[in-house]
């Protein structure tokens, strides 16, 4: 009985997990399983600072009320009087009108997120992540945000991706991102969620995200639901949203974004790539939607073991 119960516990602690597969069941290569291996198994040190250092807002208790960790990067919107023409703002307006919406009756400019998240909008130079292991083992690491990669090079940092460290950037995460490059049908379904806790549930359970990158993602969801609901809607099709039956090109015949995925990318894109962090393009991991690119960012993530 106890070589039984010894048993049970080491082929369990063996048994390495992407959200509900086990590891060994997903087709991978050789080298990529070992590097994912490695990655489930080093904890971060600093996610708490991680998280606190992106200075959002939590909102009247309603993030504690869902039993979040974290705060909502979109509410409370960030707005801004002005005048003609816009004239006296802190921020330079985006070049894209779906990351704003305005009222010209009382002249209020509102954007899609937190002020620090229309910070990050705006700014050109957005940094890089970058990752410290702190013991022989390789199993312990720092993360922390630099503004260019040679800051983080002098510092003893390797790059982990493209822009500050978030809540999606440890390892365990980008593990999820390797494993899974595709997971535009999986969170497409977790979206699908009653209720936000719901939602975080699916990503955190089903697909594999650390805590509060799930929560990330499932804000990310309620923000695309509420305002692109009625597009996406209209575009693919009712019927065909709910069978998850929507095979329309995700790009038009000039090359640019269908009508549903630009307003997820305007309305929910800048408030989410703030609070993750990580995200597949700036890992420099394909997606299932076609990209510039211009837009993956270049990045050997085997050189963390080397």
């Amino acid at each position: 009985m106890k070589f039984l119960l010894l048993l049970f516990f080491v082929t369990s602690a063996s048994a390495q997990m992407i959200g509900n597969v086990p590891l060994n069941e997903i087709k991978m290569s050789k080298e990529k399983r070992t590097l994912v291996k490695k990655l489930l198994s080093a904890r971060a040190l600093n996610l708490k600072g991680i998280y606190e250092d992106l200075n959002l807002e939590g909102r009247k208790g309603m993030d504690k009320q869902r039993n979040f960790t974290t705060a909502n990067p979109y509410l409370p919107r960030f707005k801004e009087n002005y005048g003609y023409p816009y004239t006296n703002l802190k921020y330079s307006i985006p070049e894209n009108p779906q990351n704003y919406s305005i009222d010209k009756r009382r002249k209020i400019i509102r954007y899609f997120g937190q002020e620090p998240v229309v910070d990050f909008l705006t700014k050109k130079n957005k940094g890089v992540c970058g990752v410290r292991f702190v013991d022989n083992k390789q199993e312990k690491y720092l993360l922390k945000s630099f503004d260019s990669e040679s800051e983080a090079q002098d510092a003893g940092y390797m790059i982990t991706h493209r822009s500050h460290c978030g809540t999606c950037s440890s390892l365990k995460d980008l593990a999820v991102y390797l494993a899974k490059p595709d997971l535009t049908t999986p969170a497409k379904s977790c979206s699908r969620g009653l209720n936000l806790n719901k939602v975080k549930k699916c990503y955190k359970k089903i697909i594999g995200f650390s805590n509060n990158c799930a929560e990330m993602w499932a804000y990310s969801s309620e923000q695309t639901r509420r305002h692109c609901g009625k597009t996406c809607i209209k575009f693919y099709g009712l019927l065909n949203l709910l069978r998850d039956s929507m095979d329309r090109s995700n790009l038009d015949e000039e090359g640019n974004l269908n009508v549903c995925i630009a307003c997820d990318e305007y309305k929910s894109g800048p408030g989410f790539k703030y609070g993750v962090g990580r995200n597949r393009r700036n890992s420099g991991i394909t997606s299932a939607i076609q990209r510039e690119e211009s837009d993956l960012y270049v990045i050997d993530h085997y050189k963390y073991f080397r």
